[in-house]
């Protein structure tokens, strides 16, 4: 494959590091910015590598609190899983594996079923909507309640763009769906989502996925649209389905007792630079979408519009059915569309 799909294989080779928090390594982005005046490094665990989402937020992040608390704080960031898998960092973080991971609020859903709220199929109903909840109330909430239930600080809230259905067959209908194989995380909320609407969805890594297309093993998969550029989909898969069904948020996650313990003027620096690089990332991320589709558009593929309403309607019982505990939050999140007069 021609892209980047092979950043994904790089092992976690770092966790043999000396376990306090603070310790630098010239592989990782930053070293050389630290000095005499800094009194934290921090290493920054990324599944993803530079132009991904997450990477790019975590780099903005980097950036702003090194500028804001002049040199005080170095952020090093570590990406293609270097420091390991997800499991392995967050349960690794109390003794300094990271310091701080930068990845979607789903990723806690081991650690609290409260953080499956991420992937609630149409909860939003766009770029609109998803920033208004997670610049309100609500969006403190819920960072405060999932975090706390699962041992984790939450901080931030970054747009990561719909999933969307990229396929190598044209669906334009709900019930187009039914039968249809796709590669889906391995993820509960995932699982329940595909099943509800009567596809066949097949748990498989993403290095796996393009081959799988290839061989017709599976007909298709469904990620933000410039994440799956990034994985050359646009190679195999003529079809681009803007199903929209899931708004995720990337955010950044620490210890909740190493946190707890900062100065304020440090976690204040936390926040501050959090802020911005995710309003700075989102609305990149909104360019990437456009260019993306532009680009697709350019080389002939199918950029295929849908009645994302009527598949709205089709999963409004969903939550209630299948995650009763979310139930109130996902109303919440709906009455707050901008889109809808109440």
């Amino acid at each position: 494959m021609k892209k980047k799909i092979l950043a994904v294989l790089m092992v976690g080779v770092m966790a043999a590091m000396t376990l306090m928090t603070g310790c630098s390594a010239s592989s990782s982005a930053g070293a050389e910015q630290v000095t005499s005046r800094t009194k934290y490094v921090w290493k920054m665990a990324l599944n993803s590598t530079a132009g991904d989402n997450a990477y790019d937020m975590a780099k903005l992040f980097a950036d702003r609190i090194y500028k804001q608390t002049n040199g005080k704080i170095v952020v090093q960031l570590y990406g293609g899983a270097s420091l390991g898998s997800t499991t392995e960092i967050l349960d690794g973080m109390k003794v300094g594996v990271a310091d701080i991971m930068c990845e979607s609020v789903g990723t806690l859903a081991p650690y609290t079923p409260l953080a499956n709220i991420d992937a609630m199929p149409y909860a939003y109903s766009g770029y609109d909507h998803f920033m208004k909840v997670w610049n309100s109330r609500l969006g403190d909430e819920m960072r405060e309640t999932i975090g706390k239930a699962a041992g984790f600080k939450l901080i931030g809230g970054c747009y990561r763009g719909p999933r969307i259905v990229t396929a190598t067959k044209k669906m334009t209908t709900v019930k187009d769906f039914k039968g249809f194989k796709l590669r889906a995380p391995a993820l509960d909320m995932y699982i329940r989502t595909w099943k509800w609407l009567k596809a066949a969805p097949t748990p498989l890594a993403m290095t796996e996925t393009y081959t799988a297309l290839q061989q017709g093993t599976v007909d298709g998969q469904e990620n933000p649209m410039p994440d799956s550029m990034n994985y050359a989909f646009d190679e195999v898969c003529d079809y681009w389905i803007k199903t929209n069904h899931v708004y995720s948020c990337n955010l950044l996650i620490m210890d909740r007792t190493y946190y707890r313990n900062l100065p304020q003027d440090v976690k204040d620096a936390v926040q501050e630079a959090a802020a911005y690089a995710s309003r700075q990332n989102s609305r990149n991320e909104l360019k990437k979408e456009a260019q993306a589709e532009k680009k697709l558009k350019k080389e002939g593929k199918h950029v295929i519009e849908v009645d994302t309403a009527a598949f709205a309607n089709y999963f409004r019982d969903f939550a209630k059915t299948n995650y009763p505990e979310l139930n109130n939050w996902v109303k919440q999140i709906k009455a707050m569309d901008p889109g809808t007069d109440r």
